[in-house]
């Protein structure tokens, strides 16, 4: 079932408003961009009908800064060999969150498979997940984020994904964890990219080290 909903970042200077959230809301550092072409874009969210274990909470374009990189937990998992697209990671090496001990954590990850690596200087897209950690049984989920923009010319597309292991919290109760991954344009910031669409493609593993 496929969701379109309002891009609730539309552009790197919009506020983020979810800082009045339970435990606030801290982003990795990046270079926001504040000047460039307007961005009428969208979020399209695919997920299997069931899916609650994580949904996106917004999106951003920034300028990547070696604060930003020096602040990533990592990559977001291992793709399976083959290239291309497809999400499939190999088992045992989805990215395990931390165990989470109250009602809020975070970490900051860069994407994997189809991306460009994340590189100073250049364009990314961040975009927040919520991810929610449950008490027991922990989750696996992949993660795939297509972006369609343009500097000059015609389209282009960028691809990034995640393979994640939700772990279990360990407070009385499931924690909101905040979830951010970074996908590389792999076109310098100085270019301005406009943002058109983003999709972001969502599925169950079959079981928390093993996707799908």
């Amino acid at each position: 079932m496929v969701h379109r909903v309002p891009r609730k970042t539309v552009y790197a200077a919009t506020v983020i408003t979810l800082l009045a959230l339970a435990g606030g809301w801290t982003l990795a550092a990046g270079t926001t961009q504040t000047v460039g072409p307007t961005q009428n874009s969208s979020i399209t969210v695919t997920a299997p009908g069931g899916f609650t274990t994580a949904t996106v909470q917004s999106t951003q374009l920034l300028s990547v800064s070696g604060v930003l990189i020096s602040g990533l937990n990592g990559p977001a998992g291992t793709q399976a060999g083959g290239g291309g697209h497809g999400l499939n990671s190999t088992s045992t090496l989805n990215v395990v969150l931390n165990a989470c001990a109250g009602a809020f954590c975070e970490e900051n990850f860069s994407a994997v498979a189809g991306g460009s690596a994340l590189t100073i200087g250049d364009s990314a897209l961040q975009v927040m997940l919520t991810v929610n950690q449950p008490i027991t049984a922990a989750v696996g989920f992949d993660v795939q984020v297509e972006i369609i923009f343009s500097t000059v010319g015609p389209n282009v597309y960028s691809f990034g994904t995640g393979y994640f292991d939700s772990n279990s919290a360990t407070g009385a109760n499931a924690a909101f964890f905040a979830v951010g991954l970074y996908v590389d344009l792999g076109v310098a910031a100085t270019l301005m990219p406009s943002v058109s669409d983003i999709v972001v493609t969502m599925n169950n593993c079959q079981t928390a080290t093993t996707c799908p």
